[in-house]
């Protein structure tokens, strides 16, 4: 009786244990482009992998040639905010570039030697960032590659000016 007592109350705790987060993963390719003010000086291809969990969605950038050079972005749901390693992004912007997607603008607090904006959508991921020495990085699909004129945030620049 005993141990029937015992077994019981282990199914009990043990079934009362929530259930994992459904995690749904989508991969997609993108191409990265690389400008230096209006040079380009890189093109790689990426695949970017999407884990979306009930509050966070993880967007891994694999660099196809070289792995040193992969990105990993994080979008937090419940204070939407970006972030990329330590470094968070709050949204200053929402609807900035309307496309098919509807990319905000994100930025961190000025600090010397930070990165610029990011242009992001959470069912897209990363369109564009800004590293904040000149270098702009545009995450580009072959469906939308001629769609946008590049390098992007200075052509905003212009526009806003």
């Amino acid at each position: 009786m005993k141990k029937l007592i015992y077994i019981l109350l282990t199914i009990c705790i043990l079934s009362c244990k929530e259930s994992p987060d459904k995690e749904i993963i989508k991969t997609d390719s993108r191409q990265l482009i690389v400008y230096d003010y209006d040079t380009i000086v890189r093109n790689n291809k990426y695949r970017l992998t999407t884990k979306e969990r009930d509050n966070v969605i993880a967007y891994e950038y694999l660099n196809l040639v070289d792995s040193t050079k992969s990105m990993d972005f994080r979008f937090v749901k419940r204070t939407n905010k970006l972030h990329f390693g330590p470094v968070e992004f709050e949204l200053k912007e929402s609807n900035k570039i309307q496309t098919a997607f509807k990319f905000d603008r994100y930025e961190t607090e000025p600090i010397p030697d930070s990165m610029g904006s990011v242009l992001f959508n959470k069912d897209y991921g990363i369109l564009a960032f800004d590293n904040g020495w000149g270098m702009q990085f545009h995450y580009l699909t072959n469906d939308n590659m001629k769609e946008f004129d590049l390098p992007m945030f200075y052509k905003i620049a212009d526009l806003e000016e």
